[in-house]
């Protein structure tokens, strides 16, 4: 589409930050960065209540895909920015309205907002001239203000008018980085991944933790974890940082020398207390779990109790709630689903109890773990053996150690 000063650009629109009142251009700014380093936006422009993403020499098919990946958006719509020139927004709605019919569309809606108040039409009118010039060219199409098949959209802001025929729905949430930094403890199953996919989508900072168990545990246990943490890295505007933990010392020693049935869950008050030493390494100000109330024997309200009392740090638990269901449906969604079932098990599978405690007193479990007088050396013995993989937006970065 052609004409005096039309610019074809990507509207982008948010909800929930709109509602921020005096932080709300922290939220923006935000945003707007993550909107360049993961989407590679060549520029954004704020508009008030918008984003505008000028393509400058790049093809919108390019970019609009990767803003699925950008939290903090509710939808954008790939529009024209014209000049306040009431023959051009004519043309261009017309425009739109024609390629809409082509491809099959018969009835229509105009939607007009105006926040420039100079514009000499309100907005009643604009759309009716509008809707009136679409219909006198377009024999065949028709108005339907209850349930049209499109809608030409048309927003009058200060600076320029932008006209569109769709909106694409996005993730919405809030932007990653808005509220500081939470390790996830990531296991090889379902659940942790959409945990640290929703903590992402609540603006949190997240890096991930793993343990395993070698040689109980093969590298394609190791690759399995990597590939899950590569999904939520895409969603990340900075690097994603993934350890790993070689977990077996302190899993053996626990199940040579405490009873059975708690060995589940002084394994899981160990892992929590090298969590926290990674996470105030890291300045993370919560722990993330993909724990859900009564779905394994660990995950009664007595046992997440003696199992959180070991963290001094908060554990949030985002799926506490959730049928398996809808994590299912979730994990397919965000492509986590079809790595999490590969058949290549993570450390609590492979030192699991044959008759986990679904009850347990927490004055118990201390007693317990005062009788392990190696216990916290081994923490320690293992935490020096961590291994760091970093990636950027999906992409390996390097492994190291620490």
């Amino acid at each position: 589409m052609g004409g005096r000063d039309v610019e074809k650009v990507i509207l982008v629109r948010y909800s929930e930050i709109g509602l921020k009142g005096k932080n709300r251009s922290f939220f923006e700014k935000r945003l707007i960065d993550n909107i360049i380093k993961i989407a590679e936006a060549p520029r954004v422009n704020k508009r008030y209540g918008r984003l505008v993403i000028r393509l400058e020499n790049k093809n919108e098919n390019d970019i609009l895909p990767k803003l699925n990946y950008v939290f903090g958006i509710q939808n954008v719509s790939v529009a024209y920015s014209v000049p306040h020139d009431f023959e051009q927004i004519k043309e261009i709605s017309l425009e739109l309205a024609r390629e809409m019919f082509e491809n099959g569309a018969r009835t229509f809606k105009v939607e007009t907002k105006k926040s420039f108040k100079k514009f000499p039409m309100g907005s009643y009118k604009i759309s009716a001239e509008v809707g009136s010039y679409i219909l006198k060219n377009i024999p065949g199409i028709s108005v339907d203000v209850h349930n049209p098949e499109f809608k030409i959209g048309i927003e009058i802001k200060e600076v320029e008018t932008f006209i569109f025929s769709n909106k694409i729905s996005m993730s919405g949430g809030l932007p990653v980085g808005v509220a500081g930094k939470g390790l996830l403890l990531l296991s090889g199953g379902i659940d942790s991944p959409v945990a640290g996919w929703y903590m992402l989508k609540r603006g949190v900072d997240v890096n991930s933790i793993t343990f395993l168990s070698p040689p109980y545990t093969s590298e394609k246990s190791v690759r399995k974890i990597l590939d899950l943490a590569q999904k939520l890295s895409m969603y990340s505007p900075d690097i994603f940082k993934c350890w790993i933990v070689p977990f077996t010392e302190v899993q053996t020693y626990i199940k040579n020398n405490a009873p059975d049935e708690y060995s589940l869950i002084l394994q899981r008050r160990s892992m929590m207390r090298i969590a926290n030493k990674l996470a105030r390494k890291i300045k993370a100000k919560a722990l993330i779990t993909g724990e859900n109330l009564g779905q394994v024997a660990s995950q009664t309200l007595t046992n997440l109790h003696s199992i959180e009392d070991a963290s001094k740090l908060p554990v949030l638990r985002p799926l506490i709630g959730f049928d398996k269901i809808e994590i299912i449906d979730k994990a397919k969604e965000i492509g986590t689903y079809d790595i999490s079932i590969l058949p290549y098990i993570d450390s609590c599978v492979a030192f699991a109890p044959k008759r986990p405690a679904t009850k347990s007193s927490l004055k118990e479990i201390e007693k317990i773990e005062q009788s392990l007088l190696e216990l916290e050396e081994l923490e320690s013995i293992v935490y020096e053996k961590i291994e760091k993989y970093t990636f950027i937006h999906g992409m390996l970065q390097n492994k190291s150690e620490g």
